[in-house]
């Protein structure tokens, strides 16, 4: 099969920009899990669900791709890689490699923010947890008190 390099450079950019996407939710998210407004977290959480879906289809199209130079593994192995360098050049694979290293310290970047993320919401499911534990605590008092 013949590779094209900008057919690749191109999956890579669309993979990227949706990093990029989900990276912008994140941050939203976070403003939300701040502020607690919990309507418009969920309206985040729905539109990185979207994005991840597209994620899925993009990862699809690679595994497409590493099938259709009769590679048998995904582009995570080396096998992958090796068979590509020898098909685009040392060139166009220089570029590929580039792309892929965008993408891939991107998606570090956006992991990074979701644990922020997800400890900025677990700090709030610990004051929710303690103003229960207050509320039953008062309200056992206040039982106690009217017998």
């Amino acid at each position: 099969m013949q590779v094209n390099v900008d057919d690749i450079l191109d999956l890579a950019k669309k993979e990227k920009g949706l990093y990029e996407n989900l990276l912008a939710l994140v941050e939203e998210e976070m403003k939300y899990a701040r502020e607690g407004n919990a309507s418009a977290l969920m309206d985040v959480l729905r539109r990185k669900q979207e994005i991840i879906s597209r994620q899925e289809i993009l990862l699809e199209r690679w595994e497409e791709l590493a099938s259709a130079m009769g590679v048998k593994s995904s582009r995570e192995t080396v096998e992958f890689w090796d068979i590509l360098s020898s098909k685009l050049g040392e060139k166009g694979y220089q570029e590929v490699i580039g792309a892929v290293i965008e993408i891939r310290e991107k998606a570090a970047e956006t992991l990074r923010k979701e644990t922020e993320v997800q400890k900025e919401l677990e700090a709030h499911l610990e004051k929710l947890r303690s103003n229960l534990l207050k509320l039953n605590d008062g309200m056992r008092a206040f039982k106690a008190y009217t017998k």
